[in-house]
């Protein structure tokens, strides 16, 4: 039987978060491009998968959607698991879900079998900028504690959205070539034990 080559496999993208803050809507937006007002609550995990054409060839992503929602969040370390890249979704007009984002992250690396994983952070609804409730001094804060790259979209227009996975895309296809040159989640352990940020956001 032939070896698969390690560049060919599919990559787990996994998407935390509190519920209602559009994990569902960005994940319906990217693949589908579409979005609907009346999303349903995520009782359940479940992931879709797309090749991303990046600079040095093409990527398999499966994005995994998971329930946000206190009463589903024991299923959440479920999905943690052989994760190469984790989407930290916070809604910009509700300040508690970017405080709960560094508990989403926290628990992400505790569980996360992958020191290496690839994390972002996203801010959704921008469309809703005028009811922002969140200050960039916040979002600055956790994207360099654990060097995350911040993306500031809407699910609903659409904006920002396809930046989200060509950045995944072309940062774990980089990894595959160069292994070993990325370690967020020790580096924000590290940065955490020091009380002090570097830069990424």
């Amino acid at each position: 039987m032939k070896k698969q080559k390690f560049e060919d496999r599919v990559y787990k993208v996994v998407t935390l978060g509190e519920g209602r803050v559009g994990k569902t809507s960005i994940i319906t937006r990217f693949f589908d491009n579409s979005f609907s007002e009346q999303t349903q609550e995520t009782s359940d995990g479940y992931c879709k998968e797309k090749t991303i054409q990046t600079k040095k060839g093409p990527i398999d992503l499966a994005v995994w959607d998971t329930a946000g929602q206190e009463k589903y969040h024991s299923l959440a370390p479920l999905y943690y698991r052989n994760s190469d890249a984790a989407i930290i979704v916070y809604d910009i007009t509700v300040k508690e879900t970017l405080q709960k984002g560094r508990q989403w992250i926290q628990e992400l690396k505790q569980m996360a079998e992958n020191d290496n994983m690839l994390l972002v952070i996203v801010g959704n609804k921008c469309d809703m900028h005028i009811h922002k409730d969140v200050e960039q001094s916040q979002i600055d804060e956790l994207c360099n504690q654990y060097n995350a790259k911040h993306f500031l979209v809407s699910a609903k227009s659409g904006k920002g959205i396809p930046e989200i996975f060509d950045h995944l895309a072309n940062e774990l296809k980089q990894i595959v070539k160069q292994p070993n040159t990325r370690s967020a989640l020790k580096q924000g352990k590290k940065k955490e034990s020091q009380n002090q940020g570097g830069g990424c956001c």
